[in-house]
């Protein structure tokens, strides 16, 4: 074996190391029995490892984890927790516990507790977006990348995943059309065994039928509209501006963010020589060591802040963009409705345009009959039946066309209007987050500072009485 696989086995011990310090084995904490019929896991033969819950309750941004608490006073909630390890033969993933507490009719029981994995979720949300076109589907976080394949079982990356799914089946659930589709029900009550056979019947009708999103995407929408939508192209035109904007702030933060990392080891520096700068100087050793401490609770504030960047600023900032580009592609699949309304609307027109010509020529050549326009009649009378026949039909597909345009209109007006009182909350609580953040660490650093003015100011009182007193 060469140096290059030796050092890879190396790297994939130590990996498997390091992530069992994270995720370890622990028995399930529910009675399964006493909460319903959706509540009794499958076993398998799988491997599971679980993060330790007392690890997750004590991570110091617990508390952005606050909107996860259940509502009471919803008819729907699901909160997602507990992320579990399963190290199978041919794979590695993580699965989430699933509660949902329910009071609606169809529903047998009011509360059930299943176990999904993101590829689950990932159906989930396709499925909607196959069923409901018209409406504006939630963003699921993105996969993670090849780079970031070693991280995907830390402990950072996988609390910041559960938020993200947590706040994505939030949605859907406040969501009055998508909360109530049948996808999701079989998603939040069906126990795994069922949920993978469920899932491969609806791909396979899926695959044999074809979807509506689909056959809307085969529309061309590169093509430019005749009537454009004022109200719709105003909202374009403000996201991209918005877009621009929340990623102007991402950067420049994130930049400020690093130089910011840069000072702490330059600061991390400058206190351990102002600490040993005062066993030189006798006389000033009170002063120097208090500059110490106050360079060193400087950077140990600022450090929790760059530490912290993330969390409140970098992946919110992230995930709202994401957020925006759903609604884009929302606004896209309306356009290609539009686009196939004006099509099929354009082709009738032209139809009945060249139907008219075709009884006008009739007309003119019935007026000035001869003897050779046999042919020309019987060729007319053809054009004529075919249209006859191809014109209600088309009739039809305008009328289908105009009928999605118009559900597409209604259905994204709604949408948009929900969209953006929670786009107004979203933003507000990054910036407030983060502001506070800003507050908590000057506080601390004006505090540290002010220390070490008193004790100067004490001792330069001191020396001017000691003075005096001479």
């Amino acid at each position: 074996m060469d140096n290059n696989s030796t050092s890879a086995v190396l790297n994939v011990v130590t990996e498997s190391k390091e992530i069992s310090s994270i995720l370890k084995d622990h028995s399930k904490d529910l009675d399964h029995s006493s909460i319903g019929s959706g509540t009794t896991f499958d076993n398998d033969s799988s491997l599971v490892q679980s993060p330790s819950i007392e690890s997750y309750s004590s991570i110091q941004d617990i508390e952005n984890l606050s909107e996860l608490n259940m509502e009471e006073n919803s008819d729907l909630c699901v909160k997602i927790d507990q992320p579990e390890k399963h190290l199978e033969t041919m794979e590695t993933y993580i699965t989430f516990r699933v509660t949902t507490r329910v009071a609606r009719i169809e529903f047998k029981d009011h509360e059930y507790v299943v176990r999904r994995r993101y590829n689950d979720f990932l159906w989930l949300r396709h499925k909607l977006l196959e069923y409901h076109p018209f409406c504006i589907i939630p963003p699921l976080p993105v996969k993670h990348s090849l780079i970031g394949q070693l991280d995907r079982y830390s402990k950072d990356f996988i609390l910041a995943r559960m938020k993200s799914l947590n706040m994505f089946i939030t949605r859907v659930c406040h969501h009055p059309i998508l909360s109530c589709d049948e996808n999701l029900k079989v998603f939040l009550t069906t126990l795994p065994h069922d949920f993978a056979s469920y899932k491969k019947k609806r791909t396979l009708l899926s695959s044999n039928s074809g979807s509506l999103i689909s056959l809307n995407n085969s529309n061309s929408t590169h093509s430019v509209l005749k009537n454009r939508h004022i109200e719709f192209d105003k909202m374009k035109s403000y996201l991209v501006t918005l877009t621009s904007k929340l990623a102007s702030l991402e950067k420049i933060s994130s930049r400020i963010n690093k130089e910011r990392g840069d000072l702490i080891i330059e600061m991390n520096n400058f206190h351990p020589i102002f600490t040993k700068w005062s066993s030189f100087e006798p006389h000033l050793s009170s002063i120097l060591e208090n500059i110490g401490k106050a360079l060193e609770r400087n950077s140990a504030a600022q450090n929790a802040l760059v530490h912290n960047y993330n969390n409140n600023m970098g992946i919110p900032i992230k995930e709202f963009l994401q957020y925006i580009e759903v609604v884009q592609e929302s606004l896209r699949r309306r356009e290609s409705y539009q686009l196939a309304y004006e099509s099929s609307l354009e082709e009738l027109h032209k139809m009945h345009n060249e139907k008219d010509k075709l009884l006008a020529t009739r007309e003119c050549v019935a007026q000035n009959s001869t003897g050779f326009s046999l042919w020309r009649q019987s060729s007319s009378d053809e054009k004529l039946e075919k249209l006859g026949t191809n014109i209600p039909r088309l009739m039809k597909k305008v009328e289908k066309t105009q009928d999605n345009l118009e559900m597409a209109n209604e259905s994204l007006r709604s949408d948009l209007e929900c969209w953006q009182q929670e786009k107004r909350q979203c933003i507000k609580k990054i910036l407030l987050d983060f502001v506070n953040k800003q507050i908590n660490y000057y506080q601390t650093s004006v505090n540290a500072w002010e220390h070490v003015t008193n004790e100067i100011v004490s001792e330069g009182a001191i020396r001017k009485g000691t003075s005096n007193s001479k």
